[in-house]
């Protein structure tokens, strides 16, 4: 799977953007070089790309991007916070084949209202309703912080009433714009047990798809129903997989195992060398593919979990602790 950032240009400036979004980079690739890149992936043997941003429909070109995705064969989704969601995006998405999207909910309506700015709670709630009416796949997406922790019951009252497929649930990371507001917002590792165990409650009750994603949990008695499959079958953490079974793109073409990773992670530019190469090359993401347990640290250096769980989810273990070998955002270290 492909985690593309087709552009940074951005309608909100949300206060936990982890790329601070905002204005287009001015090296953007250009249509046909991501034309080119989609072609590329799928070379590779990619299967999935996700389109996010930034915002990817403040990108012209975003729909000739998803449709070439989907005749090369390929499953194209999007991400997006619901804005610019009207009737024509909705026809756009279902011309171009896209199969799923996702729009962001992050809290009851002042919480979400606060974080992203005024009315973009009823616009996010109208772009799921016209998503829901239309053959695309709707799935909700949501930042977990001390600000909506205890709005999570609440927002899934909301969700499933919209008639959504999916929900999946994020900690917020400490990085970007979050940097700002970490005091306020950032989740703590005590909060971990109490958010854990709801995510797990809702799952069970069976009425739409909940999943956690890859920065939470880790071996509670909860791990199976955090991510169990859309089949229903559980399923537990194995370790994080970027570089491995997903890559991120970023708007200029840099390349990263995940792209929620800051640059410093970038193993190349696709201006400069093809993806292909980039792909092929096993030393640009040793963390993962590489992955020897002596480097670990801290708490997880001792863990009997280490050689499966590898220290979770590398994105948060960097932005905690500046290291992808000590996680202390770990439901079994509580």
């Amino acid at each position: 799977m492909c985690v593309w950032e087709i552009t940074e240009a951005c309608n909100l400036r949300c206060a936990h953007c982890i790329v601070s979004a905002g204005r287009r980079r001015p090296d953007e690739l250009t249509p046909e070089e991501a034309l080119g890149l989609v072609d590329a992936l799928k070379g590779s043997g990619c299967e999935v790309v996700a389109l996010s941003g930034g915002e990817p429909l403040k990108r012209r070109d975003w729909a000739a991007i998803a449709a070439r995705i989907v005749q090369s064969g390929m499953r194209a989704a999007l991400a997006t916070n619901g804005l610019l969601v009207d009737d024509k995006a909705v026809d756009k998405m279902a011309a171009a084949g896209v199969y799923g999207v996702a729009v962001s909910l992050d809290g009851t309506a002042p919480t979400h209202s606060a974080i992203r700015g005024p009315g973009t709670f009823e616009r996010a709630l109208d772009a799921i309703r016209r998503l829901v009416s239309s053959p695309v796949e709707t799935a909700v997406m949501t930042q977990i912080h001390r600000g909506n922790v205890g709005e999570l019951e609440d927002m899934y009252k909301t969700i499933v009433s919209l008639g959504v497929t999916r929900w999946q649930l994020q900690v917020a990371v400490p990085a970007g714009r979050m940097l700002v507001l970490e005091r306020e917002y950032l989740m703590q590792v005590s909060d971990l047990p109490s958010v854990i165990e709801t995510i797990a409650d809702l799952s069970r009750r069976g009425e739409i798809s909940v999943s956690a994603s890859d920065n939470i949990g880790y071996y509670s008695k909860d791990e199976p129903e955090l991510r169990r499959s859309r089949s229903g079958a559980p399923l537990f953490w194995t370790g994080c997989q970027a570089g491995k079974s997903v890559v991120g793109i970023t708007s200029n073409g840099d390349v990263k195992g995940c792209p929620s990773l800051p640059g410093e992670f970038a193993v190349g530019n696709i201006r400069e060398t093809p993806f292909e190469e980039i792909w092929r090359n096993d030393d640009g993401f040793a963390y993962t593919r590489r992955w020897d347990g002596a480097l670990l640290t801290g708490g997880c250096a001792d863990c009997p979990y280490a050689p499966v769980c590898k220290a979770g989810c590398t994105c948060m273990a960097y932005a905690v602790t500046g290291t992808v070998y000590d996680n202390p955002f770990c439901a079994q270290r509580v």
